[in-house]
């Protein structure tokens, strides 16, 4: 079982932390688990989209129509290379192995 602690103070005459328990994360091992597990501790915010950012999503049935002059490059996996908090997420990488 992996379980997630926070450590409140470490006394300079102690081996060891004082601290108390925080949640069950789950059976060690389980995909889920240890992916809680990495998300806490990398501190990854993974809290479920509020209703009004849910609300922003076109509908399940929506379809994207290419405009002229456009290429579809939804097949490549791209990287956005924004900083946080930025207005116009435009700058991407994405990585092809090249024949020679």
């Amino acid at each position: 079982m992996r379980i997630l602690v926070s450590m409140d103070s470490w006394p300079a005459d102690s081996e060891y932390p004082l601290g108390h328990y925080v949640k069950t994360l789950g059976v060690a091992g389980t995909k889920d688990t240890e992916t809680e597990v990495l998300l806490n501790e990398f501190r990854i915010p993974c809290e479920p989209f509020p209703a009004k950012v849910l609300a922003c999503l076109p509908p399940a049935d929506y379809k994207i129509t290419l405009e002229p002059g456009r290429v579809d490059l939804r097949h490549i996996p791209v990287l956005s290379i924004d900083p946080p908090g930025c207005k116009d997420i435009d700058d991407a990488l994405h990585c092809t192995e090249l024949p020679n």
